[in-house]
């Protein structure tokens, strides 16, 4: 699964893209223009709704974390 977390214009280059482990640890792929707090935050939030983000994932996605 992965998450985007974009400025407040809502770009796709100003746009941070986290793939989330399925223990809930995200890997930073590309920050976008957001800062270290900003990104620490958006880890943080991810850690705590990420088995309900998972559930979403899945009606969208049949391949799960990773394709596994």
């Amino acid at each position: 699964m992965h998450v985007h977390a974009s400025d407040k214009k809502l770009t796709e280059g100003g746009s941070a893209k986290f793939f989330v482990k399925s223990n809930g640890d995200s890997v930073l792929q590309s920050r976008g223009v957001l800062n270290d707090r900003e990104i620490a935050k958006i880890s943080e939030i991810i850690k705590d709704y990420y088995q309900e983000m998972y559930i979403r994932w899945t009606q969208y996605s049949k391949k799960g974390y990773y394709e596994k």
